[in-house]
């Protein structure tokens, strides 16, 4: 099977195809010899949500947890990002699913709900999933604990992509420190948890080094923030 793998990576190099492996193994380090591998699935993603409502009601602690874990080794094809339910509720917010498209890299990133979900959006979130890149230049861990919280930053060019998600069942305060910057200040558009699990609250902080930023998260809920 192995093998398999790497014959059609090199078959489809030849013929200048990208490829995305699913009901697959880990990724093993293949993407430096064949860079048209664009991500692997080998995850517990989103579908499971829906399959079992055992990982239903984990997927908080999941959540948090992959980064440290499945994404360190390589691009996860989580298929993340999903607002509506199928068979079983969601117990992520709305601000949780949106951090997921920071915080899980994948060359391919696919959001994986129903248009209508999407096209439902409030402006904010829905004009940040039009943009929010899938290649990135730079990635720093900002803060975290496996299957506690992790606040993740991801650098497009000049513009910084910063997630964050709280796994747990209770609301939090996730703080984290932007003194890497070289700026003396800068802006930060945040979009978080609103009043309830599927609402959003958008604003907009003047962040000066030294200062470390605040944002407040639901029982398994997240954010998403823009510095320029």
């Amino acid at each position: 099977m192995i093998k398999l793998y790497l014959d059609i990576l090199q078959d489809a190099a030849d013929h200048k195809l990208m490829v995305n492996f699913h009901g697959a193994t880990i990724p093993r380090g293949w993407s430096r010899t064949y860079p048209n591998l664009m991500s692997v699935e080998a995850v517990y993603g989103a579908e499971w949500y829906n399959n079992s409502d055992i990982l239903t009601n984990k997927a908080g602690v999941h959540n948090t947890t992959l980064p440290f874990t499945r994404n360190v080794i390589g691009p996860m094809d989580y298929t993340p990002v999903t607002f509506s339910n199928s068979q079983h509720p969601h117990i992520t917010s709305y601000g949780h699913e949106l951090a997921l498209s920071v915080v899980f890299e994948s060359a391919l990133q696919h959001f994986a709900d129903r248009p209508e979900a999407y096209y439902a959006l409030p402006d904010a979130p829905k004009n940040f999933l039009k943009t929010v890149p899938a290649a990135w230049d730079e990635t720093r861990l900002l803060d975290g604990y496996p299957g506690k919280h992790v606040v993740m930053a991801r650098r497009r060019g000049t513009k910084w992509y910063i997630g964050g998600l709280n796994g747990q069942e209770d609301a939090k305060i996730l703080a984290f420190n932007l003194d890497f910057l070289k700026n003396k200040q800068a802006n930060i558009r945040i979009i978080q948890d609103g009043g309830n699990d599927k609402s959003f609250k958008t604003e907009t902080q003047v962040w000066r080094k030294g200062q470390p930023v605040k944002v407040n998260c639901l029982p398994r809920g997240g954010f998403v923030a823009v510095v320029e």
